[in-house]
């Protein structure tokens, strides 16, 4: 959970919830927080964690193209994430090539492209503007890719 997610459900505000997640700095002394607010902190049941329905890690060769194809069709990562019930980060990670990634979640997101791949994102209610912009992001990581691969052919 993040310190804005914390403070939401606590009622508090989110700067609050920063300082009483702020590490001290080596010398200085732990704060004292009063009692409402460590209630009100303590207090927040934590979200249930989904069990994958197929365990297990895969490698994430696959994977990590189908976020890239749906981003370039102009679908934000945000949008991504919401279908698939995970952080936008994890998106993000997945289609910049993380090593191994659960196993459910490539087959969701195997899932997911191939429900997506044909649509347009603007009849789903994407701005024309988000799809602008995350087509030119694709755009230029491919260009980067593309850069990266031919100045490692180079040095070969």
């Amino acid at each position: 959970m993040s310190a804005q997610d914390i403070a939401d459900r606590a009622g508090l505000s989110v700067t609050l919830v920063r300082r009483v997640l702020r590490t001290p700095a080596d010398g200085q002394t732990v704060r004292d927080i009063a009692r409402a607010s460590a209630d009100a902190i303590l207090g927040i049941p934590l979200p249930a964690r989904r069990s994958p329905g197929a365990p297990g890690l895969t490698d994430s060769a696959e994977a990590s193209r189908l976020p890239a194809d749906l981003a370039r069709a102009g679908w934000p990562a945000t949008t991504l994430a919401q279908r698939l019930g995970v952080n936008a980060r994890t998106i993000a990670e997945v289609r910049d090539k993380r090593p191994r990634l659960f196993l459910d979640l490539a087959l969701r997101t195997r899932r997911l492209h191939r429900d997506l791949i044909s649509l347009d994102p603007a009849g789903y209610g994407i701005h024309r503007a988000d799809i602008a912009r995350t087509r030119a992001a694709a755009a230029r990581r491919t260009a980067a890719d593309l850069a990266a691969a031919q100045a490692a052919a180079r040095h070969l």
